[in-house]
C-alpha cells in the first residue's frame, strides 16, 4: 500500500503521479490504503495550486490505472474539474478536458472549514 500522510505533509502533484507510477510497478494490492485506518479515509494528499487534495484509501488499481494513462495522455499535466459531492466538505475531482469520473479513483478536493 502506498504510505498514507496527512495535510500537512501534502505532496505537490508531480510527487503524487511518480508515486501513483512507483506503486503501480511495484506493489500488488488492488487498494492504496486500509479503509479501516484510524487516521480515515483520506490516505494521501496533494498540495496543487494553493488547495489541498486527497485520495481516498478505497481507491483502486484499476482507477489508479486509468488516471496515470490520462497523465500520460496529458504530458504530466492532466487538467483536474471539481464536481460537488458534499458540501462544504470536498469536492470530487474529474479529470482531463472531457471532466472525466473515473471509476476507482477516488480523488477530492478539501474544503476547509469556512
Amino acid at each position: 500500500m502506498l504510505k498514507q500522510n496527512t495535510r500537512e505533509s501534502a505532496i505537490r502533484r508531480e510527487e503524487f503521479h511518480d508515486l501513483l507510477r512507483e506503486w503501480l510497478d511495484e506493489s500488488l494490492e488492488n487498494r492504496v490504503g486500509e479503509a479501516e485506518s484510524h487516521a480515515g479515509n483520506a490516505w494521501l494528499w496533494v498540495r496543487h495550486g494553493g488547495d489541498h487534495y486527497f485520495l481516498d484509501s478505497t481507491s483502486t488499481r484499476a482507477g489508479v490505472r486509468q488516471y496515470i494513462q490520462l497523465v500520460n495522455e496529458s504530458r504530466g499535466d492532466p487538467e483536474w474539474s471539481m464536481l460537488s459531492s458534499m458540501p462544504d466538505v470536498r469536492e470530487r475531482v474529474a479529470v482531463g478536458r472531457g471532466r472525466r469520473i473515473i471509476e476507482g479513483f477516488e480523488f477530492y478536493r478539501h474544503l476547509p472549514e469556512r
